[in-house]
């Protein structure tokens, strides 16, 4: 599926907008955040290399996450597997998910 009709599926699964936007970081292990607020969803993430579409399975991986219900997160990169820590708020007795 393009990238653009994946966004607007999410988009309206959720009832929400989603804004998506590429980072850059210092931070090796970072890999993107999600951060659900009222009227919208913003989701950004780092591309590996700008302009190429390999970061579209991390997207792809983040949009699943917030299809599915997840809340605020971030996701880091740790033993080869996309690790995410919940916001304070959504955070339930301190776990973390592997997916």
């Amino acid at each position: 599926m393009e990238i653009d009709a994946r966004i607007a599926q999410v988009e309206a699964a959720v009832g929400r907008r989603l804004i998506v936007r590429t980072v850059r970081t210092p931070e090796p292990e970072f890999r993107g955040w999600v951060q659900v607020r009222p009227s919208a969803v913003v989701i950004e993430y780092v591309e590996e290399l700008p302009g190429y579409f390999w970061g579209f399975e991390l997207l792809e991986r983040l949009l699943d996450w917030v299809e599915t219900g997840g809340g605020t997160a971030w996701f880091y990169e740790q033993g080869g597997r996309l690790v995410s820590v919940p916001a304070p708020s959504d955070q339930q007795q301190g776990s973390v998910q592997t997916r």
